[in-house]
């Protein structure tokens, strides 16, 4: 049961909203053109192409000001989450249906190429909400876009995939497309000390709650 006094499914323990940690050391990635152009936010990739590139989003700011931003083990393009080869090889056998890790890599300031990196491109999302439990703004059954305030996730939607099969995923029909992760992939996370990601609980997340002060 929530704050509200409704009654939370099981799963809403178990996984995770990620985003990233924002402050002044936030390195803010966007994808270069012929990159951002193959579509990956929704399409599968395909195995033996090229890379996907990245680079800092504020590159000319940064150098103008002296600002270096660090190339960490784990960084995020919007809502979809880049990983190093180290996380990588403690989930490289996850399944999760409608995810593929893909080779990325991510260009510094001066120029060098840090090839070591992977995005969960996620060309399939999961209809893993259960919308009647949710807290949306005016909720439309026939709408693929709902702004939800406060997430429930289905008990019985997931309850039909095995466990190794949803560790990860992107729910259909929201506006954002936040990345849920099972408990078992924060653990890795917490194992690694990866600290410029966050991940809020299900059950404890609300809208906005990423922007506010501790």
């Amino acid at each position: 049961m929530d704050t509200k006094g409704r009654i939370m499914n099981k799963y809403d323990d178990q996984y995770y909203i990620v985003d990233e940690v924002y402050d002044d050391n936030t390195l803010y990635l966007k994808a270069l053109k012929k990159s951002a152009n193959r579509d990956f936010e929704y399409k599968k990739m395909q195995s033996g192409d090229e890379p996907l590139f990245f680079e800092n989003a504020y590159k000319k700011e940064d150098i103008a000001t002296g600002s270096k931003k660090q190339i960490k083990q784990s960084h995020m393009n919007g809502n979809f989450l880049l990983v190093s080869n180290d996380i990588r090889e403690k989930i490289k056998d996850i399944q999760s249906n409608g995810i593929q890790l893909y080779p990325t890599v991510i260009i510094d300031d001066d120029e060098n190429f840090h090839d070591n990196f992977w995005l969960f491109n996620v060309f399939k999302k999961q209809d893993y909400i259960d919308f009647d439990k949710s807290e949306i703004k005016r909720y439309d059954p026939k709408d693929d876009s709902h702004r939800v305030k406060k997430y429930c996730l289905s008990d019985e939607a997931l309850d039909k995939v095995p466990e190794e099969n949803r560790l990860i995923f992107k729910p259909s029909n929201t506006d954002v497309g936040f990345m849920f992760v099972h408990q078992k992939i924060v653990r890795i996370f917490n194992e690694l000390k990866v600290d410029n990601i966050e991940f809020y609980k299900v059950s404890e997340w609300k809208k906005g709650m990423q922007f506010q002060e501790e």
